[in-house]
């Protein structure tokens, strides 16, 4: 089966539920995903645990993000229908988040965790407290390869639940792209 070239138009950034979601298509005409905070499930996202916070994300349009102010309890869920992928693509997942001068409570490993269609969960353990301040960073949930006609929803995780208290972290998404391969 022969796949049609992506347009000028459709490689150009779009967004989708009111600014929830950004598509775009790559060089190599392999559809990516932007899912900003607003698309994602956060425990206590309602609440005055989090702040929501207007961002410029390219020209002149304006996304949430969510900062946090406390928490002992991080649940952060997202999730993708993996139909919307481009089919026999290697594809990663990678949360957006930034660290403030004040944050604090980050002594203890994050989980990243990373839930296929075919029932495969993998979780790796990461440590955030030395990671650089005021810049935004991408955390790495796993990779994956798409299946043609694969049905089912990839899930994406933060967890942390050691129970002390935990503030300074700005979560601007999770973005879904073909994987990047780095050579040395």
């Amino acid at each position: 089966m022969k796949l049609k070239k992506a347009t000028a138009e459709e490689k150009s950034p779009k967004f989708l539920q009111h600014k929830r979601m950004k598509k775009w298509v790559d060089k190599s005409d392999h559809n990516c995903f932007m899912l900003f905070a607003r698309s994602l499930y956060i425990t206590w996202g309602g609440h005055e645990n989090w702040v929501w916070n207007c961002f410029k994300e390219t020209g002149d349009e304006n996304v949430e993000v969510a900062k946090l102010s406390h928490v002992c309890w991080l649940d952060v869920k997202g999730k993708f229908s993996i139909s919307e992928l481009s089919p026999g693509i290697a594809y990663e997942i990678v949360y957006e988040v930034k660290l403030t001068n004040g944050a604090s409570g980050w002594e203890l490993p994050i989980t990243l965790k990373l839930s296929l269609p075919n029932g495969e969960v993998r979780e790796r353990q990461v440590v955030i407290l030395e990671k650089p301040r005021k810049k935004w960073i991408e955390l790495n949930v796993g990779n994956f390869l798409t299946k043609q006609g694969e049905t089912g929803e990839v899930c994406f995780d933060i967890i942390e639940h050691g129970g002390h208290w935990k503030k300074g972290l700005f979560i601007k998404g999770a973005i879904i792209r073909p994987k990047m391969i780095t050579t040395q």
